[in-house]
């Protein structure tokens, strides 16, 4: 597979998309959904790897301690990250943060996890999310600072998000593609909110995928490492999942995806009910966890014992550290137009890794290597040529569902300028 940058000025005759985000803090979602929220951005920047040969080595991480604490990351490539915990980091989170210096800065989640264990969002675990933050920018802005004139670069440009964009044009065999990475990161390491993950058309990165025509292309979306149902229950073996439903989202690409993934040798299925969109399922879902929420406080409130105030008190760390990260990632009306993985109807087909109830058990939660980062992009690169060969198809189904689609996308539109 030969693959190779090419200049900003073949955007215009791009065929095929690739996005790919690190969710920074979305460690967890409602339903028992466990994942490390960063394989489209590990995968896009494998990819950017093999065009450019480009070290991502994390050489120094400076960890600032005390209440206005910061990290800096910086790579061998000269690329420099920074984040803030809104709570501080404290002298010992300082030297832990040491663990990942000569390590690859591409699995983003998985180096906060080992530096410090575990991630959590929604605020639970600020330092871990700060720290996968500043690695994720730092290696963006790796490409961008050596490889300037090929790169275009941006923010999220959302308030209080400070993630990083990178977008460029690659060849893969003979084929122009276009390819965007991005950080979703909310200061202060609360996480995670992700109203522009995937290839959400909005705000920061409206105009830069415009430019790169990643809002109508049939693009291969990419998502995480995950444990949740109903596929886990049922696989034995790490095994890709790729996603889209007919009508909302682009089966073709799955189906691509989904051949690419044979010709490898690589398990993978395509369950074809996941990912439909809902007019209302996220406003509700909302409603009724906030609604649990306030009988949490009901029960704390009238608790007189210090047995039952430490086991509410317990119970509500874990709800919001854990099933919260259901709701808090996407606004309501952007999950009603782009779904669950952030998906410009029609355009996408996603691919996800996904593991084993069995495995889950020994390991608690999911973290990417640097071996399934290497498959996501083995997929990937194969399946532009399986979609090249079914263009028209996959063409066709953009079309329809952007007709489909058009009034509640002028109104999403209207809305998040």
């Amino acid at each position: 597979m030969q693959v190779k940058l090419l200049s900003l000025e073949h955007a215009a005759e791009t065929l095929v998309g690739i996005v790919g985000h690190a969710g920074c803090g979305h460690s967890n979602s409602h339903c028992g959904f466990i994942q490390d929220d960063s394989g489209g951005l590990c995968a896009a920047l494998r990819i950017l790897q093999l065009a450019t040969g480009l070290d991502l080595t994390i050489q120094k991480v400076e960890a600032i301690a005390g209440r206005r604490g910061e990290f800096r990351v910086r790579t061998a490539s000269g690329g420099i990250g920074t984040a803030s915990p809104r709570r501080g980091i404290t002298p010992f989170e300082a030297e832990l943060a040491q663990r990942c210096v000569g390590e690859q800065a591409v699995c983003t989640q998985a180096l906060a996890m080992k530096c410090f264990g575990r991630t959590l969002g929604q605020g639970a675990m600020e330092v871990p999310v700060a720290l996968q933050a500043a690695i994720a920018n730092a290696a963006m802005n790796s490409f961008a600072n050596a490889l300037p004139k090929f790169f275009l670069t941006g923010s999220e440009d959302i308030d209080d998000n400070f993630g990083k964009l990178l977008g460029c044009v690659i060849e893969v065999d003979g084929v122009p593609v276009s390819l965007l990475a991005l950080a979703n990161a909310t200061k202060g390491g609360i996480g995670p909110n992700e109203d522009i993950e995937g290839n959400v058309n909005l705000a920061g990165k409206r105009a830069m995928m415009q430019s790169l025509r990643l809002d109508v292309l049939p693009t291969i979306l990419v998502e995480g490492k995950v444990c949740a149902e109903p596929v886990s229950s049922k696989i034995h073996e790490p095994t890709f999942v790729t996603r889209a439903y007919p009508g909302d989202d682009n089966f073709v690409v799955s189906e691509c995806l989904e051949a690419a993934a044979h010709d490898l040798g690589l398990p993978i299925v395509y369950p074809r009910e996941l990912l439909a969109r809902s007019q209302t399922g996220m406003r509700d879902l909302t409603h009724e966890m906030g609604m649990h929420i306030a009988r949490l406080g009901e029960r704390l409130a009238k608790a007189v014992t210090s047995k039952e105030k430490v086991e509410i008190a317990a119970e509500i760390n874990r709800y919001a550290s854990e099933e919260l990260g259901g709701v808090t990632f996407m606004s309501d009306d952007i999950h009603t137009l782009m779904g669950g993985v952030g998906a410009i109807p029609g355009t996408t087909g996603c691919l996800s890794l996904f593991i084993s109830r069995e495995e889950l058990e020994q390991v608690v939660y999911p973290a990417l290597t640097l071996e399934d980062a290497d498959h996501f992009a083995h997929i990937i690169l194969a399946g532009v040529g399986k979609v090249m060969q079914r263009l028209a198809e996959a063409q066709a189904e953009v079309a329809k569902a952007t007709e489909r689609y058009k009034n509640l996308h002028d109104q999403i539109f209207s809305v998040h300028r």
